[in-house]
């Protein structure tokens, strides 16, 4: 009977959703949890008052007792939460003076019934996947009393409450301003065994740290939201239709095959629309930055072209963005299903791409990790490495390679350049692997571990396999896991298979020495020329060649009748890192040779014998190794030249680059 209540009901949902004209007549993903959400935002308590209906299908062949949900916003309920203690349990509120009630959070299920209509509210437990703080209420556990049978789906009703709290880690109030994320009861994602690090069958919910973001499952979204009449919205998906009764308001939103839903409301917010081939892009922006407004466009346009050129066109027919006033800055900098938000700052001057860095981060995150579904809890290098990565080739495409960051005429740096400084400044390369999960960092961790070294080491990769390889093995791994969860060795997979066919055995039987240096290793690169020599060659050689007589002679040079000069370059790696190397030589005459050193020793040697000097030699000499951390030891002259000067001109830029990382949350 239970199953065919399920069956009527998706009949039902089946009909309704046709109805809507659906987005994608053929799936993107599994869709395996499906939500319809009806909620009252209540401007005076800050409350959100909800109604959801989900649909979840077992994806495995076992037979799934209990469902998982996170429920984010607990994560703000106390100071005893696992989140703020991960926090120094100030997180929320400071440690003296009184407490307000606009510091807390929290969402609790009030009610949860199968589609018999059975309660089975008094199922729901509190659990901690991570640790054993019982006072963490950011997962719980419901207990079916039957198990969802292979593929088999179950239909669940809910009714739950969310309290917002001042707006803080992406999330809250802000005067009449409302940014909504991680608001509802939302299920973890069930791993079949072999899927990613499964070797059973396992629901994967964290709990909510504050080093970690999120993990979610795909389905359809549809989502009406009331609110007063004044309020405009952005959420996630289409907006389909609006409904005005008295002095409310009700937008009805529409989304398929995303792992989330996010919306904004303020009456005091502009609305800006443009287009980008099929796609509807709106700017909700605070009108003290409409100045700007163009440019978050504009951004948002170059990279739609840059990534549909080379992975595939974005697909979703909307595309939101959110610049929040002042007073709400922390909504800023965050990317949700077709929705992102950006900083703003009044006129932001022309040299400064903070809009476009911003912008370009956060639409990148659409392909990682909205459609290649990594998770960010546990490999987090794979979504803002890969998007720090690809950021920086968009910026560097559309606003020029040494100045799409900062273009101040006498300071000047591009996307990859700040990235790659951001990894080779980090105060110990050495402190850690990118690749533990972001609460096992016991001693901290640094940002760059997962955003910026990966970053590099990506264009390392482009560097000497070339761009063309570089591209194949990016397009292939979106293609073969868009809508669908996969782990780093997935990646590795891929790059194995594509290097191997492109190459050959060049870099050897596979890629796997690479990612054990640069993705679970902790070294660092730099390699150096280190001594350039020119000596003389005698014309005759001297001394006692005869036994009889032992008489010192002379004879002529046989073996190197006509040179006039031995050549030594020596090369050395002076860290812990080895990579494929090309070095180039010039000689006085201007003969150039470039050569090609496979970089395991520790040092290595190049002699010439002939009639024109070494003038000088670099390492690396197109920066294809953009792990480097020293670029100025990479090449030595025989003689002074004024670009010595540059080097050093270059070194002192890279000291005012640090200072201006001191103000980085602008860039």
């Amino acid at each position: 009977m239970q199953q065919l209540r399920v069956s009527v009901f998706l009949l039902f949902l089946t009909h309704w959703l046709a109805a809507q004209e659906a987005t994608f007549p053929v799936p993107l993903s599994a869709r395996t949890s499906n939500y319809d959400i009806s909620v009252q935002l209540d401007t005076e308590k800050h409350m959100v008052h909800g109604k959801e209906t989900l649909t979840w299908t077992n994806p495995s062949d076992d037979e799934v007792p209990f469902i998982r949900f996170h429920l984010y916003l607990n994560a703000f309920r106390n100071t005893s939460s696992t989140f703020n203690r991960e926090a120094s349990g100030n997180f929320n509120s400071p440690l003296d003076g009184p407490l307000k009630d606009a510091d807390w959070a929290w969402i609790n299920i009030d009610h949860v019934e199968d589609m018999a209509g059975n309660d089975l509210t008094a199922n729901l437990e509190y659990v901690q996947p991570d640790d054993d703080n019982k006072d963490d209420r950011t997962v719980i556990q419901l207990n079916l009393p039957e198990p969802v049978p292979p593929r088999g789906t179950i239909v669940l009703k809910l009714d739950f409450t969310s309290k917002l709290h001042s707006l803080n880690v992406r999330t809250g109030f802000s005067k009449t301003f409302y940014h909504n994320v991680q608001w509802f009861p939302k299920t973890g994602v069930y791993e079949p065994a072999g899927s990613r690090f499964a070797k059973v069958g396992q629901w994967n919910c964290h709990q909510y740290h504050p080093t970690t973001e999120y993990f979610g499952e795909y389905g359809n979204f549809n989502v009406d939201i009331t609110v007063p009449k004044d309020y405009k919205m952005g959420g996630s998906g289409t907006l389909y239709k609006e409904e005005v009764k008295g002095e409310k308001k009700t937008y009805y939103f529409h989304a398929e095959d995303v792992i989330d839903f996010a919306w904004t409301t303020s009456p005091n917010v502009l609305q800006m629309d443009d287009k980008w081939k099929d796609v509807d892009i709106k700017l909700l922006i605070a009108p003290e930055y409409d100045c700007c407004g163009d440019r978050y466009i504009s951004a948002a346009k170059h990279a739609m072209d840059y990534l549909g050129d080379r992975l595939m066109d974005y697909p979703w027919p909307m595309l939101t963005i959110i610049v929040p006033p002042f007073h709400a800055a922390g909504a800023g900098a965050m990317e949700y299903p077709t929705l992102i938000t950006a900083p703003g700052l009044y006129n932001f001057p022309s040299w400064l791409r903070t809009p476009e860095y911003f912008v370009i981060h956060e639409f990148v995150h659409q392909y990682f990790h909205l459609m290649i579904g990594t998770n960010e809890f546990e490999e987090a290098w794979m979504d803002e490495g890969f998007t720090s990565y690809w950021k920086s080739r968009v910026l560097d495409h559309a606003y020029g390679e040494k100045q799409s960051v900062i273009d101040l005429g006498f300071f000047q740096m591009g996307a990859m350049e700040f990235f790659r400084s951001r990894y080779t400044g980090m105060k110990n390369l050495h402190v850690a692997e990118s690749t533990r999960a972001g609460w096992e960092y016991e001693n901290g961790r640094d940002r760059a571990l997962y955003y910026s070294k990966p970053a590099t080491w990506l264009r390392t990769m482009e560097g000497f396999l070339g761009t063309e390889t570089m591209d194949k093995i990016m397009h292939t791994f979106f293609h073969r896991w868009k809508f669908k969860h996969p782990s780093r060795f997935d990646f590795i997979e891929v790059v194995n298979e594509v290097v191997s066919k492109n190459h050959g055995t060049t870099y050897g039987e596979s890629m796997n020495w690479f990612f054990d240096q640069v993705l679970t290793g902790t070294g660092d690169c730099d390699y150096e020329v280190s001594r350039i020599t020119n000596d003389q060659l005698p014309k005759e050689d001297r001394g006692i060649f005869e036994e009889k007589g032992m008489k010192a002679e002379r004879r002529p040079n046989t073996e190197y009748p006509t040179a006039t000069f031995q050549s030594r370059v020596v090369v050395s790696r002076l860290g812990d890192i080895y990579l494929p190397q090309e070095v180039l030589v010039r000689f006085e005459d201007g003969t150039e040779i470039l050569e090609k050193w496979d970089g395991k020793k520790r040092t290595h040697g190049f002699v010439y014998t002939g009639n024109s000097k070494v003038a000088s030699a670099t390492i690396d000499p197109e920066e294809k190794i953009y792990m480097d951390k020293n670029f100025l030891n990479n090449s030595l002259r025989t003689e002074p030249d004024t670009s010595t000067i540059r080097k050093y001109m270059s070194q002192l830029m890279l000291r005012l680059q640090h200072v201006l990382q001191g103000v980085s949350f602008l860039v």
